[in-house]
């Protein structure tokens, strides 16, 4: 216990053999502890380093009531934790924009997709009134070209006809819009 106090003494006074000698001590230990945690050498070796700055610049405040190992395992643990934490709170706020710019697309792809059917609405509207007729029950309502020569008592070449030209109408219409 000893040489423990006298070490502490030493480093508190900004001694640098002492601290040279604390490293040497306990960085692989601390490196060891925190693997068991994460596997990532880097973030680990990064951490255990930021330990040894924090027992530097904290030398004059240190008040050890354990052991100097278990100070500098509950430095570097914590340590560990906060980058964890911070990681997470980045990946979350990633997360959350990505996920906003995600509903702001929809959104965008929704409200053009509502204009562009309002438009074509506008265009159809503009067909002459057979040809709307014979569209709308071709291609809204579903009719087969036969049944809607029947009902609007036209050949089947006519609603053809109808339906080639309302394609052309609607095409045109919409480019002028667009």
């Amino acid at each position: 216990m000893g040489d423990f106090n006298i070490l502490l003494a030493a480093l508190k006074n900004g001694d640098d053999h002492a601290f040279e000698k604390i490293y040497a001590d306990h960085y692989e230990l601390l490196c060891f502890y925190l693997l068991s945690y994460t596997s990532d050498k880097a973030k680990v070796e990064d951490i255990v380093q930021e330990t040894f700055i924090t027992l530097w610049s904290k030398r004059k405040e240190i008040n050890i009531t354990t052991s100097l190992k278990n100070y500098l395992i509950r430095i570097a643990y914590n340590k560990l934790t906060d980058t964890y934490r911070k990681s997470k709170k980045k990946d979350e706020m990633l997360s959350s924009y990505y996920q906003t710019a995600l509903m702001r697309a929809i959104n965008l792809d929704n409200d053009e997709k509502n204009e562009r059917l309002l438009k074509l609405d506008k265009c159809i509207d503009k067909l002459p009134k057979k040809c709307r007729d014979v569209f709308k029950e071709n291609k809204i309502k579903g009719m087969k070209y036969s049944q809607v020569a029947e009902n609007m008592n036209i050949s089947i070449k006519t609603v053809e006809g109808h339906i080639t030209n309302a394609f052309r109408l609607i095409r045109s219409c919409m480019k002028v819009n667009s």
